[in-house]
């Protein structure tokens, strides 16, 4: 009798066993089983259609980040320009500035009862003006910041004012007293009669090596070339609009028109230094 229980009674452990492993698997494979199924079978048209949609998004994806990346470069290069062209004058204006009392006292040297310098506050060039001229050059000569640096030549910058009657003999005697003093003509350029700027431009190398500027006006062709400044920076703005260049060139025109030129200043010539 107690033989026949203990079989009962393993047998029917063996039968609880038997259904929770029977159990278990239905948790595990109904769910596939039932996906397996009842879900649709993708056709090869719908697995295409997957693949294109899972292409554009990540090239949607990629695009944005590549437009990202280049607006981070250009927003990088642009800094590095402005910090390129702001060092370079730094320097243009130290070597300027180490030279310049000198060079203003030679400047002053000039300065008789017919002529006289104006404009000596403003002899050195800013840093800002610098570092623009240097960007300006640079994009619009396609060249290198250093070498665009380097063919600037008014850092120091003179005006004399020569009486109109007077005028001609008044540059011949300022560049010869300059050039007796050591320094070069390195370039001479005669504008009057030209349309938007009349007067004397001369480049000069000071006996220290320092490119110097000097213009050489009357009183009036310097009292119009102040007066029509505003329109020449028009003009040469980048981000001025094709209108307002238009209105800026007519302007200087009629500027221009205004001044008298003195007798015979447009054959007023200088030789350049070897």
């Amino acid at each position: 009798m107690g033989n026949d229980i203990q079989k009962q009674l393993r047998g029917s452990h063996a039968l609880r066993c038997l259904t929770t492993a029977l159990l278990t698997l239905a948790c595990v494979f109904a769910p596939y089983m039932l996906v397996h199924c009842f879900a649709a079978v993708p056709t090869r048209e719908d697995r295409t259609v997957f693949a294109e949609m899972a292409s554009l998004y990540n090239q949607d994806d990629l695009d944005k980040d590549e437009l990202l990346e280049e607006r981070a470069q250009d927003k990088e290069s642009v800094t590095a320009k402005k910090i390129k062209s702001h060092m370079l004058a730094k320097q243009l204006i130290a070597r300027a500035s180490a030279a310049e009392k000198d060079v203003t006292a030679d400047m002053q040297s000039l300065e008789d009862a017919a002529s006289r310098l104006a404009g000596l506050d403003c002899r050195l060039k800013s840093e800002d003006s610098l570092a623009r001229k240097i960007e300006s050059d640079a994009a619009g000569k396609s060249l290198g910041y250093e070498e665009a640096a380097s063919g600037v030549s008014d850092v120091l910058r003179y005006t004399l004012i020569a009486s109109s009657g007077q005028y001609n003999e008044q540059v011949r005697t300022a560049l010869q007293k300059l050039v007796a003093t050591g320094y070069r003509v390195v370039k001479f350029r005669n504008a009057w009669g030209g349309k938007f700027y009349q007067g004397i431009n001369v480049q000069l190398v000071s006996p220290a090596g320092v490119p110097v500027e000097l213009q050489l006006h009357t009183p009036q062709s310097f009292s119009i070339k102040q007066a029509s400044h505003g329109v020449y920076e028009i003009r040469r703005d980048p981000q001025s609009t094709p209108e307002e260049v238009q209105r800026a060139t007519r302007l200087s025109l009629a500027y221009n028109a205004q001044v008298r030129k003195p007798l015979g200043a447009e054959l007023i010539d200088w030789p350049l230094a070897s």
